[in-house]
């Protein structure tokens, strides 16, 4: 009997064992195949991908199309599931995979119709575009259900219990189309907002807060802009009449809206061969983006060769979902993006006809609304059809029960302005030739900053720009009148570019690049950043004289806090000793300034005094802001009222000049006010850090939270798919940009025909598979700053494409 129980002893402990293990093992069977050889039909000639000990591929192929197929293996088997969230995302089908608690983003989305806008790319494309999407298309199936297919479907399917789609040329173009979403406003929220305040406020008042620059201003060409005069009592008088009554009744403004979310960002710059130390141009980028698990990014060597001759060697950034490098180098020329925060989305007031409420207004009489009628599959549930109205101009995006109705023109909804013709950059072979390519790519508009082999620089714009007739697109307007709205799109040779500067510099930070008129007559105003950022690089550029790839790197880690050294210097100036309501009020005032005195002058991770100076400017605009905007807050309570990203400027003569008439009515004096500020900070961070200020260091507020989507459905589980929390340094306004769930989404420096002495880093891993050893492989260089090689290394895995024999 003791032997029959120890059998069904060791049975039962073997079953529960294989009933642990079988997940795993699913999971282990899921990895991709990475070394060996596989039959595919698709190739003309047989292909390779290397990959290195980090799990950087080298691609190589004897022609393009062959490439894009190659490229469409290594992307689905490292990231197929962030190629299908983000067609899904742009598709608006995203309920379909995760659930019914995607229905209404899944409504949203729906009514941009990028489905159809994306079928039409297509349509429109030549057919050597379509040739190379085919291609990527085909080997991205391969790997979901052909000869390179796993063991398994990708893990995320077998956690979701559902099969992957197949992949088709459309896809890539929705996963373009994902950009826009990320890079541009899809809302018209922040033109709704403008108009209310514009409503409201008196107008010198408006104009005032919304400045077109500042003295932080770093443009390529032309001045800073100087700020108009503060408007006086006759304007706005806080200490009388109905302006004091609304400034007292009036809410405090809410914290959430006072910066807006975090800019969909980049810095990029370049200086030209004569002022290096090697004689070469270099180019440095890092784009600011979201950072999440698997990354936006994927590293690869592109590489097409006709037997020993090399056509194209490409290295850098791809995007998974396209065949394409992004940013990177092709050994003749380099190139990085910055977002160019232009206005590339008009809100349109839609006059509905009076006689038939299905119809509206055009200048040729009454038109009816388009309906179009979308069916949403959802996991889990029935099937949900939403209605989206649409006008000749746009889709319906607000329809309120009462009020005007607004449709959105936006150039994402228009195949014109959508192609593949970035994959022209990777065969220029000087600057000049992709300042020429760079207005004919079909993408969300960028700030272009290149260098050449031949140590020359350049900048341009890249993306169709709409030309509007002459209107303030900046609330919205109706287009009901003949020659109102867009007219068409910009011609080529109008697009402002720089060549070879005189400084040998070139810089941009998302901010204003030319001269404020001629900037916003071409792009409008998007919400293009402050200039503090800029003039930080600026500066340092400038100051170089032999510049190396490791000033460079040093320039992209500076977290130097030169914009908030002026808002120190004001705390520091409060008469924080004068008598308070009780002593401990008095006390925490002394230690914030102990505090901000002893600074590190960085936003670094173990400074309380920089978090201290940081949420006294934030307190200080948030009580200034939400005064001067008290009408339109009463009037409007449920709006949200964000401060132009200019604001700075009008807030500094303010805090410098201390008008009497624009003293919020709360307090006796500007003193009063600034120290009622600096009270609002410190018991702001009293709330979060228990144990006292000297807690409230910025890494306790800028800690990494970099996850994936579905970590927290699988509970402690899912820590494992997350990236480690860890404290960063780097805050907004300076060149190392970096928040909790935002930053760097790379950092490149390169020479090009160089590039074996480029310096690259990146956050997460090449693979988005946990078992794999490349899922987190280079993340930690990236937490650290430390550059790794731009070029793959040492083939660590190859894998053979091989034609299938006729």
């Amino acid at each position: 009997m003791r032997r029959a129980l120890r059998h069904a002893g060791l049975a039962l402990l073997l079953g529960l064992l294989a009933v642990a293990a079988a997940p795993y093992l699913a999971l282990r069977a899921s990895l991709p195949r990475i070394d060996g050889a596989a039959d595919v039909p698709v190739l003309a000639a047989p292909a390779t991908i290397e990959r290195d000990a980090l799990g950087v591929p080298t691609i190589r192929a004897a022609s393009r199309h062959d490439l894009a197929y190659a490229t469409g293996v290594a992307h689905a088997q490292d990231r197929f599931f962030q190629m299908d969230l983000a067609r899904r995302a742009a598709a608006g089908e995203l309920a379909a995979l995760l659930g019914p608690g995607l229905i209404e983003v899944d409504k949203r989305l729906r009514r941009h119709g990028f489905s159809q806008v994306a079928a039409e790319v297509v349509q429109r494309a030549d057919e050597d575009d379509k040739a190379i999407l085919e291609a990527y298309a085909a080997g991205v199936n391969a790997v979901l259900d052909g000869a390179l297919a796993a063991r398994a479907r990708p893990w995320e399917y077998l956690l979701l219990n559902l099969r992957p789609r197949a992949w088709r040329p459309e896809d890539s173009v929705l996963v373009g189309l994902s950009m826009y979403l990320d890079l541009h406003d899809s809302s018209g929220e922040a033109e709704l907002a403008h108009a209310l305040l514009r409503e409201v406020l008196p107008a010198e008042l408006y104009a005032w807060l919304h400045p077109l620059g500042t003295e932080w201003d770093a443009p390529l060409e032309g001045g800073v802009f100087r700020p108009a005069p503060i408007p006086g009592p006759e304007v706005l008088d806080l200490r009388r009449g109905e302006a004091r009554a609304l400034a007292l009744r009036a809410p405090p403004m809410p914290a959430t809206d006072l910066e807006g979310p975090a800019m969909a960002g980049s810095n990029a710059w370049a200086v030209a061969g004569s002022h290096t130390a090697d004689g070469g141009a270099l180019l440095a980028n890092d784009m600011h983006l979201s950072l999440r698990v698997p990354h936006v990014w994927y590293r690869a060597r592109l590489v097409t060769a006709d037997g020993e001759t090399v056509e194209r060697d490409l290295v850098g950034v791809t995007l998974p979902g396209l065949p394409m490098l992004i940013v990177g180098s092709n050994g003749h020329v380099a190139w990085g993006f910055t977002n160019s925060y232009g206005d590339w989305a008009d809100l349109v007031r839609v006059e509905t006809d009076p006689r038939d409420a299905g119809r509206y207004l055009t200048a040729e009489g009454s038109e009816a609304f388009g309906v179009r009628r979308e069916v949403i599959e959802v996991r889990g549930g029935a099937p949900v059809t939403h209605e989206v109205r649409t006008t000749r101009w746009g889709p319906v995006v607000h329809e309120p029960p009462a009020g005007p109705v607004f449709a959105l023109a936006w150039t994402a909804h228009h195949p014109a302005a959508i192609n593949t013709r970035l994959i022209d950059f990777e065969s220029v072979r000087t600057v000049d030739e992709l300042l020429a390519v760079a207005p004919h790519v079909g993408a969300p508009v960028q700030s272009v900053v290149a260098a050449d082999a031949g140590g020359r620089i350049g900048w341009t714009l890249m993306g169709r720009v709409p030309l509007r007739s002459a209107y303030d697109a900046t609330v919205p307007q109706s287009w009901r009148t003949a020659g109102t709205g867009w007219l068409g799109w910009r011609e080529p040779q109008a697009y402002p570019r720089l060549l070879d500067p005189a400084s040998g510099r070139l810089w941009s930070a998302n901010g204003r690049m030319t001269e404020a008129a001629k900037w916003m007559e071409f792009l409008g105003d998007g919400g293009y950043d402050l200039g503090a950022r800029g003039a930080q690089i600026r500066d340092a550029l400038l100051a170089l004289t032999s510049a190396t790839a490791e000033d460079m790197k040093a320039l992209q880690l500076d977290d130097r806090a030169l914009f908030l050294a002026r808002w120190r210097d004001v705390l520091l100036e409060l008469p924080v000793e004068r008598a308070a309501a009780d002593e401990a009020v008095r006390g925490r005032r002394a230690l914030a300034r102990k505090l901000v005195e002893s600074w590190s002058g960085r936003a670094a991770v173990e400074d309380p005094g920089y978090t201290i100076v940081r949420e006294f400017r934030r307190q200080v605009l948030r009580k200034i802001y939400g005064s001067l905007t008290a009408a339109a807050r009463v009037r409007y309570p449920q709006a949200v009222f964000t401060p132009s990203r200019q604001f700075e400027g009008p807030l500094w003569q303010l805090v410098m000049h201390r008008p009497p008439h624009l003293l919020d009515p709360r307090h006796a004096n500007w003193d009063e006010a600034l120290l009622a500020a600096l009270d609002a900070a410190i018991d702001e961070l009293a709330a979060r850090h228990p144990d006292g200020l000297e807690a409230s260091v910025w890494g306790a507020h800028n800690t990494l939270r970099m996850r994936h989507p579905l970590s927290e459905s699988l509970g402690l589980a899912g820590r494992w798919l997350d990236m480690p929390p860890v404290p960063l340094p780097g805050d907004r306004h300076m060149p190392r940009v970096q928040g909790p769930t935002f930053g760097a989404s790379q950092r490149l420096v390169v020479s090009p025909g160089r590039e074996a002495q480029g310096m690259f880093q990146m956050p997460g891993g090449q693979s988005g598979h946990p078992l794999s050893p490349f899922y987190r492989a280079g993340h930690d260089a990236w937490v650290r700053g430390e550059p790794l090689p731009l070029l793959p290394g040492e083939a660590r895995h190859t894998l053979r494409l091989q034609p299938t024999a006729p």
